[in-house]
């Protein structure tokens, strides 16, 4: 039986899919490359041996981050890199995570809150890091941006790894006073403070584009009621070594969204794709309409 893809919905339904919805012309370009990946409208090239016999020819990948039939090279390289570069000493897994209500001013200011999601993280780590009754130092961090849910929804957050340590102002190597290296929920506080902030300032000084239906007090308002809220910054348990969280990683950072393992049925009309729930760990599905589907699929492009 040969298996569902990807690549087969597009080629099949795309055409039908855009006459129904509205892209932005970057991806309607993604779109089309991931139709065509590993075909004859790429090309390929051909491998020999020492005597000149043809090995195989193969046809050329798209090298999209989000086509899960390409980036498995990619995604190698990059863990093999970063493993090279880690600190040999443990680590600390921290993941910071924006609330779902600023999900609808993300999809309109993707590039601007992406770029305060980083700063606001690396300087929530710093203020916490440099403190002497935590560590007195700075670590090393790698921060890893990671934009969907397992099934497929918009769930902006940071996986941020820590070393156990860090180099204070005479360049000596320093340990943290305690185990948990920083309070979970002062540094939420902090988090929040800091993001909600940027994001006032951002949207007195007109640097925001407004979502549609929505008004600049409506947002005001929100911005506020957001600070008095727990936002989820989890601190996971202390790593021996960074390897295996990298390994984790490695598919957020070269790989896409979607796996065609997920699939389950394609008809005419609609997809059956499977994912693990986080909120119960079990297998689940989800069905969604073409559009849909390739709407939950695309707002994840970069």
């Amino acid at each position: 039986m040969e298996m569902m893809t990807l690549q087969g919905l597009l080629e099949q339904h795309l055409p039908k899919v855009r006459e129904r919805i509205k892209l932005p012309v970057y991806q309607h370009k993604a779109l089309d490359r991931l139709a065509v990946c590993r075909t004859q409208a790429l090309g390929g090239h051909t491998q020999y041996c020492p005597n000149g016999h043809v090995n195989g020819v193969w046809y050329n990948s798209c090298k999209h981050r989000a086509c899960p039939q390409c980036q498995g090279l990619a995604s190698e390289e990059w863990l093999r890199n970063t493993q090279s570069i880690l600190l040999n000493c443990p680590h600390h897994h921290v993941i910071f995570t924006i609330p779902e209500a600023l999900n609808k001013l993300w999809q309109y200011n993707r590039e601007f809150m992406t770029g305060i999601l980083f700063k606001v993280v690396q300087e929530t780590v710093r203020e916490f890091a440099n403190d002497p009754k935590y560590l007195g130092a700075v670590p090393g961090m790698l921060a890893v941006l990671h934009t969907w849910g397992r099934n497929l929804s918009l769930h902006p957050h940071i996986h941020m790894l820590i070393s156990h340590g860090g180099l204070d102002a005479k360049g000596q190597w320093v340990e943290p006073k305690k185990g948990s290296l920083f309070p979970q929920k002062p540094v939420m506080m902090v988090f929040r403070g800091k993001f909600l902030a940027t994001l006032k300032k951002a949207l007195e000084q007109e640097k925001l584009v407004i979502p549609k239906g929505e008004m600049t007090h409506q947002l005001k308002a929100m911005l506020n009621q957001q600070g008095r809220k727990e936002w989820v910054v989890h601190f996971c348990k202390r790593y021996d070594h960074a390897r295996g969280v990298a390994k984790y990683l490695a598919r957020y950072v070269k790989g896409g969204p979607f796996r065609n393992q997920q699939i389950k049925s394609i008809t005419e009309s609609h997809l059956t794709f499977s994912y693990q729930s986080h909120q119960t760990g079990r297998k689940e599905k989800r069905i969604l309409s073409h559009e849909a589907f390739v709407q939950s699929f695309v707002q994840h492009f970069t």
